[in-house]
């Protein structure tokens, strides 16, 4: 089991799962689904959403900007999600609701119902995905003291940068699974305090690489990876800002 803390930074908690390509769609299967969650998710309404694809063309890859339609049900205080599109099921939970003790019952039984529902017969990907927002009472503090994965900044260049990310990505499973983290500075409206987001993204890199029964198995892999990682970078520092929790 992971660290407890008393404030802990995480803000947003996604799950995403996606089915493969050829797996027949039908248009009802969002309502559907909303008839069997409409009392965790009463809220309805359309979005529309960017997203960037990979293909792969004779020249080489691809990048291709595509808007989507999808149907999203939220709890009453818009706490939590459920994203629907084709071949697609999103939950997401901000805080507080972003908890794993609360998240992870949302997030199977968001799964059993698109399963079922669909009638899938297999997963394609999914992700597993923790922002972090991490406030720091201080300007320009040395990174050094607060994180473990941190930006180097030439030492010959004075100037200081305005803004800055950086990202890695990272292996697991013998490369059936994939991690990236990524670390940029944020906007805080704190008076004299910094803040930053580190971004923790697991994945199934190898498309089709579980059965449809060990899902909730990898999301709990998943989920404990992600734990090792967050601790992995960060120091004692900056747990002591997030404070122990009782119990």
């Amino acid at each position: 089991m992971g660290r407890k803390y008393a404030r802990p930074p995480v803000t947003e908690a996604v799950c995403e799962f996606r089915f493969p390509h050829e797996m027949p769609w039908d248009l009802t299967i969002p309502g559907r689904l909303y008839e069997r969650a409409k009392e965790a998710y009463p809220k309805k309404e359309q979005r529309w959403v960017r997203e960037v694809i990979v293909l792969i063309a004779p020249e080489g890859l691809r990048e291709e900007l595509l808007v989507a339609e999808r149907g999203q049900f939220s709890s009453l205080d818009d706490g939590c999600a459920i994203q629907i599109g084709t071949r697609l099921c999103t939950v997401n939970c901000l805080r507080p609701y972003a908890v794993w003790n609360e998240f992870r019952p949302r997030i199977e039984d968001a799964f059993t119902e698109i399963t079922t529902i669909s009638e899938a017969t297999a997963i394609h990907t999914i992700n597993l995905r923790y922002i972090n927002t991490i406030e720091i009472p201080e300007e320009n503090p040395a990174f050094e003291e607060y994180f473990q994965f941190l930006p180097v900044f030439p030492a010959d260049l004075q100037q200081k940068p305005s803004s800055f990310m950086i990202g890695c990505e990272y292996s697991f499973e013998n490369d059936r699974d994939a991690c990236r983290v990524e670390l940029t500075d944020a906007v805080t409206e704190a008076e004299g305090a910094s803040a930053y987001l580190l971004n923790l993204d697991y994945f199934l890199a190898e498309e089709g690489g579980i059965p449809l029964n060990a899902v909730m198995d990898w999301i709990d892999l998943a989920h404990d990876r992600l734990q090792e990682i967050f601790e992995a970078c960060i120091t004692d520092t900056l747990r002591g800002l997030f404070g122990e929790a009782a119990g």
